[in-house]
């Protein structure tokens, strides 16, 4: 592609930069909604997947293949959505749970790993990085909604941000002619 096809679409850059600043505003000002709709629509889109998979292990049962895995996979992929798309904030809550648990373990084996070395930097920073990963696995574990809240307001800063970059470039293609 040459740099005039790029100043032709200059508006598809500028739309995707007006999609990531209304994501990033509703993000920043209603946390809590939109982490529920993100997960919502995670679960409706597992439960189209799990749909279609069975369309697939129907199609191997009737060419009498194996079908087995696929017909297991289907129904785990269709119950995940099920829970995620009806039981919404209680998904949400176990998830960020489940990560709180993966920092904690991180930031344990972290300690270990600096304990071992002799070199000061990497011991500080694994130090730093270990306590800091174990202070985040504990605010999640304790506070998992607020945490989640939280990421999504900073993930929405950095939204707008990219939104506005976006914009910008994209009229300063438009102006290339």
């Amino acid at each position: 592609m040459n740099s005039n096809s790029y100043s032709i679409n200059w508006w598809v850059l500028a739309f995707n930069g007006i999609i990531a600043l209304l994501f990033g505003l509703m993000a920043i000002f209603a946390p809590t909604d939109t982490l529920k709709i993100i997960v919502t629509y995670f679960g409706i889109v597992m439960l189209i997947v799990g749909v279609a998979m069975l369309f697939g292990v129907y199609s191997s049962m009737k060419n009498g293949l194996n079908y087995g895995t696929d017909l297991i996979s289907s129904l785990i992929t269709i119950a995940l959505g099920v829970v995620l798309t009806f039981f919404t904030a209680k998904s949400l809550e176990i998830f960020v749970i489940v990560v709180g648990v993966w920092a904690i373990m991180l930031g344990i084996g972290q300690l270990v790993i600096m304990s071992g070395l002799e070199n000061k930097k990497d011991k500080n920073f694994l130090l730093f990085s270990g306590i800091f990963t174990l202070v985040f696995g504990a605010l999640l574990f304790f506070n998992p909604f607020a945490m989640a809240s939280v990421f999504l307001i900073t993930i929405g800063i950095m939204s707008v941000i990219i939104g506005l970059l976006l914009i910008s470039f994209a009229f300063k293609l438009k102006n290339i002619n």
